[in-house]
């Protein structure tokens, strides 16, 4: 009878470090694909790199974009309080 508690006890601890290691699997490659380089074609590259935006990985191709995007809605902002 002992033994059989025993077992039930493995098995949960075999369990937790199944799903503790499928989450860190998970957590390594995403971390990996946010981190690594962006894979975009020359021309795509070559024009992102134009309008200033970064595009050496993920993360600071988000960033370069989202300064972007609040200095075009700044710039629009400014046009319309000239127009009122």
């Amino acid at each position: 009878m002992r033994n059989k508690g025993c077992s039930a006890q493995g098995f949960a601890f075999l369990e937790l470090l199944l799903v503790l290691a499928i989450i860190l699997f998970l957590c390594y490659r995403l971390l990996n694909l946010y981190f690594k380089k962006t894979s975009v074609d020359k021309e795509t590259k070559q024009i992102l790199s134009d309008q200033g935006i970064d595009t050496t990985t993920y993360k600071s191709t988000t960033e370069s974009v989202r300064t972007k995007i609040q200095d075009i809605t700044k710039q629009h902002l400014k046009e319309l309080d000239n127009i009122k």
